[in-house]
């Protein structure tokens, strides 16, 4: 019933990411499934040997391990599934996509149009979060210092915090009946915890854009509640500190424009994401009757 310092990354396109994780420690998927495998914090196995040794006394695990990669569980096939699996997990055809690359001139609506605009645009949210000739990534897989992090580290924090409840749902907390019965939340870097590089305090990965609007709260720590206050954010130009990024600046963007950018993220929807959360539930658990 925990929170990790970190909001938890989409896995929609995750196989088109460069670097993993928020600050970008792993570089390829086979490696990066045993962070939370291990993470005292999350699935808080003890070793790599004892999850590939309860796959092998599991029903079903160790033939189907056999069918496909020729031998049982171990690291090496382990990654190589779960790998696979999240490959697999691939949105897109969204309204911006139809529009953009498939010549649909009805697959946005007016304000949509607008928010493309400014997002190519008057706001430079491409800059970072890019989009292609011929595909659009939405992020560049690099990392930047919105301010964010720093404020957490540096700033003294609001008497209450945003704690979300359920999907959408939040409600504010006092931080003193928080620290009552949470752990004490751990100081975050950000890229400077892998580089030990100065000038990356407080960096953190890009995040891609697809189904954004399916994926509150928003920011590397959950900070934000909505789109409109991820906008309203970098509309005021981030928070100052002395490795913000020189791309964050205040963007004097009116209320209409704010609004317009919100309707264009939305529009970043797949057309196939029921279907992936479908064949989630519906995937056989080994252990299960």
């Amino acid at each position: 019933g925990r929170s990790v310092k970190r909001n938890s990354p989409t896995l929609y396109n995750v196989g088109y990411s460069t670097v993993l994780f928020h600050d970008g420690r792993e570089s390829t998927l086979e490696q990066q499934v045993w962070g939370p495998l291990l993470a005292h914090n999350e699935m808080a196995n003890p070793s790599i040997g004892y999850v590939i040794d309860k796959l092998n006394v599991t029903d079903d695990y160790a033939e189907q391990f056999a069918k496909v990669f020729g031998k049982g569980p171990s690291m090496e096939t382990l990654g190589m599934a779960l790998a696979s699996y999240e490959r697999s997990l691939v949105s897109g055809n969204s309204p911006f996509d139809r529009w953009q690359y498939g010549n649909d001139k009805r697959a946005l609506t007016e304000a949509e149009q607008r928010g493309l605009a400014l997002f190519t645009g008057k706001a430079n949210c491409s800059a970072c979060h890019t989009i292609g000739s011929h595909d659009a990534l939405l992020t560049d897989n690099t990392f930047h210092n919105t301010g964010i992090g720093y404020l957490e580290a540096m700033g003294t924090p609001d008497a209450k915090r945003k704690i979300q409840v359920a999907p959408g749902i939040f409600i504010d907390v006092d931080r003193d009946l928080i620290a009552q019965v949470s752990e004490a939340k751990a100081n975050d870097l950000g890229r400077y915890e892998v580089t030990q590089n100065p000038e990356d305090r407080w960096k953190y990965k890009t995040p891609a854009l697809r189904n954004i609007g399916l994926t509150a709260p928003y920011m590397h720590n959950g900070s934000l509640a909505t789109l409109k206050a991820v906008v309203e954010f970098y509309n005021r130009g981030g928070i100052a500190n002395e490795n913000l990024d020189p791309l964050i600046q205040p963007l004097k963007l009116s209320d209409q424009d704010i609004n317009d950018l919100v309707s264009f993220l939305t529009s970043l929807t797949g057309d196939n994401t029921d279907e992936l959360v479908a064949d989630a539930f519906a995937a056989p658990v080994s252990d299960a009757d």
